[in-house]
């Protein structure tokens, strides 16, 4: 390898917006609340704060850090590339535990630097004695020297540890002895490989080698940072005595400053990196989808345990016995009064007629609170619905990320546990629609009655004409037609027409029965069908919609 490496390349990803992968970011971050893993979601909460303060400062301005450990010479370079002496300026940085800040030309960089928190007596206006030409196209630098990252002062560490994280682009200084050191690799390389577009290596001191251990340690140095996973590293061989780089250090600075993407291309770097840990949790794989079958197949269970059959019975049988008691024939329809209610015996019909009081003052079919008597659902009943909520529940998780399954097996196992009382409910609360009657039963109520009034008229007049003749009163006169009596019409006629509309009636209200049933069973269906939605397939759609959004978002975050 020559000493001379690629200059510092522009984004490993794709050419997607930094402000779209921002964005996108964010939204995933949202989307895994409560799913990944919350220092994760933090850190990319915190890179989306920390873009948005930063794109909203001047994107004129680059700021670049000299980063180091003790004795790497960062602090040489920095005073050979800014014309600056240290010594000379050492009322302004009594001790080297805050960062120096030197900013190249007249853009206002008080906000930036205020940002980055470097104090005002550690900011220097840049004032170079040299001559050349490229310290006017440096012009809005802004150029750091940091405290050492091995510090044995935890302060310095921290502030380290602070602009890393901010800086635009950083300058690793390595001396020759140390650049391997484990402390440098792990705790700042490795974790920021996919920043090698904003990183450049200085290998320093390089005038106390010979050329062969320069070359030794430059490909070594390379060759560690690519076990990093960094790809194409840019490495300088430097030394502030000899010059030796210099030149292209700054060739590098100037073109960071003149393209003025430096600020993006950090931030899309931050976001690749925490997107990427983020989509190893969240994985990629396709999201499931839940078949209509198994949904019905889990509405069936569920009417199978709330004891829809019974009450569907209860509501066809009520139904026929409050039409024998307002149609049948009024000798025979008082049997049926001895009979209670199928409805009332579940405890429907005080349900009903609270259903009915809503509906007549506010147009709803709510009951703020009804108490039933429905029966138990049987082992076999539970053991359906069980099965039913664990098939969506599998197909719901299959194929996902750990994270995510378990986030959809927590959200309907929250809501399986209130899932028995729920169905109670959703009974209670359906219009069963037997707070009404069909209007045909009044009119053959009235029809009964007269007619049982005309056999009632007759037969009193047979009765009167009987107690005449045996009191020896004299006949009571028995007018008729075709040699029979009225009276024996009235009270023949009565009874059989009573009785034959009785029979009409029974068969018209085995057929309305049945309505009223299949009309019962529609309303409670749509109910079970709301808790088997609310329970259970709303929430595993709702872990599906966020993973799908999460997913698709990260990966546009990492494009």
């Amino acid at each position: 390898m020559t000493e001379t490496t690629e200059t510092v390349k522009g984004p490993v990803r794709g050419a997607t917006d930094v402000l779209t992968k921002i964005d996108a970011l964010e939204k995933a971050s949202a989307a895994g609340q409560g799913r990944l893993d919350p220092v994760v979601l933090s850190e990319a909460t915190q890179i989306v704060d920390r873009a948005g303060q930063r794109l909203r400062m001047s994107g004129e301005l680059t700021v670049v850090a000299l980063a180091g450990a003790t004795g790497s010479g960062k602090s040489s370079l920095f005073n050979a590339m800014t014309g600056l002496d240290l010594a000379a300026i050492g009322t302004r940085r009594p001790t080297s535990s805050m960062p120096l800040a030197c900013v190249w030309g007249e853009e206002p960089a008080g906000e930036v630097l205020n940002w980055l928190g470097i104090p005002r007596r550690h900011q220097v206006q840049h004032r170079s004695s040299l001559e050349d030409a490229q310290s006017e196209d440096l012009d809005g630098l802004i150029l750091l020297d940091l405290p050492d990252h091995d510090s044995i002062e935890v302060e310095h560490r921290l502030i380290v540890d602070r602009l890393v994280e901010l800086v635009d682009m950083l300058v690793w200084v390595v001396d020759p002895q140390k650049y391997a050191d484990a402390a440098l690799h792990d705790r700042y390389i490795k974790p920021y490989a996919s920043h090698s577009g904003v990183m450049v290596f200085a290998l320093n001191h390089v005038d106390k080698l010979t050329p062969d251990q320069r070359k030794s340690c430059l490909n070594d140095l390379e060759r560690l940072l690519k076990t990093d996973g960094l790809k194409a590293p840019t490495v300088v061989a430097t030394s502030a005595v000899s010059g030796d780089g210099l030149d292209e250090v700054r060739g590098l600075l100037v073109k960071r400053v003149s393209n003025k993407r430096s600020a993006r291309e950090r931030i899309a770097a931050d976001v690749d990196r925490v997107a990427d840990r983020m989509a190893k949790q969240c994985g990629t794989a396709k999201t499931p989808e839940i078949a209509e079958a198994e949904v019905t197949e889990l509405v069936e269970a569920l009417s199978d345990a709330s004891g829809l059959p019974v009450v569907v019975d209860a509501v066809r049988r009520s139904y026929l016995q409050r039409a024998q008691a307002a149609t049948g024939w009024p000798l025979t329809k008082w049997i049926g009064r001895f009979r209670p209610d199928p409805l009332r015996g579940l405890q429907l019909d005080e349900v009903s007629r609270q259903q009915g009081k809503a509906l007549r003052k506010s147009a709803t079919s709510e009951v703020a609170s009804a108490r039933i008597s429905l029966p138990a659902a049987t082992p076999v009943q539970r053991a359906r619905m069980d099965s039913a909520v664990r098939t969506i529940t599998d197909r719901a998780a299959a194929g996902l990320s750990r994270p995510w399954a378990d986030s959809v097996r927590t959200q309907i196992r929250r809501r399986e546990e209130s899932l028995g009382d729920e169905l109670d409910q959703a009974v209670a609360r359906t219009d069963l629609g037997n707070t009404t009657n069909p209007g045909w039963w009044g009119a053959a109520k009235f029809v009964q009655w007269l007619l049982f009034l005309v056999a009632l008229g007759g037969a009193a007049w047979l009765l009167a004409a009987l107690v005449a003749r045996i009191a020896d009163a004299g006949d009571v006169p028995l007018p008729g037609a075709g040699g029979i009596a009225y009276a024996w019409i009235m009270l023949v006629g009565g009874a059989a027409l009573g009785l034959g509309l009785a029979v009409l009636c029974r068969l018209a209200a085995v057929s309305g029965a049945a309505r009223r049933a299949r009309a019962a069973e529609q309303a409670l269906r749509s109910e079970l069908e709301k808790v088997a939605d609310s329970h259970v397939v709303a929430p595993a759609r709702a872990e599906l919609d966020a993973y799908s959004t999460c997913r698709d978002a990260l990966a546009i975050a990492r494009g």
